[in-house]
């Protein structure tokens, strides 16, 4: 089975908790985070073309298949860190960057998030900053 490889540039954000609400006869979801929308965005775009590249038609993996999920972000260390400091131990919360990736690749890498039975993530200080992902079967 073909794996689907891929790197985007720029700024991981975390998808953090959503909020619902009725305004008159509408729902109304907001998100704590107004980059999330265009990371995502990234995200699906550059994970779409990935798969287009390889030949192959999303979803890489169709429902009965359980798909493992390796990623490393990259982020710039703060200035004010100090040097002995080498892990990125503050926020964002790699769950919930976690959750951004996973939501972004619904469509793309599977049909569905229920099916990534198997994820290997990891936080970097580094530049450029970007958000590099593989999806396999598992």
């Amino acid at each position: 089975m073909s794996a689907l490889q891929f790197t985007a540039y720029g700024k991981p954000q975390p998808q953090g908790s959503t909020r619902a609400f009725v305004r008159g006869n509408r729902a109304i979801i907001t998100s704590d985070n107004s980059k999330l929308k265009p990371y995502r965005h990234t995200l699906t775009k550059v994970a779409a073309l990935s798969l287009r590249e390889i030949g192959l038609e999303a979803p890489l993996c169709d429902r009965s298949t359980a798909v493992e999920v390796h990623i490393v972000w990259t982020i710039a260390k703060p200035r004010s860190m100090p040097k002995r400091v080498t892990m990125p131990t503050k926020k964002p919360d790699t769950d919930k960057l976690l959750r951004a990736v996973l939501d972004s690749l619904t469509g793309i890498g599977y049909e569905d998030d229920a099916q990534v039975v198997r994820v290997i993530a990891e936080k970097q200080y580094g530049l450029p900053e970007r958000t590099e992902v593989t999806v396999r079967e598992a």
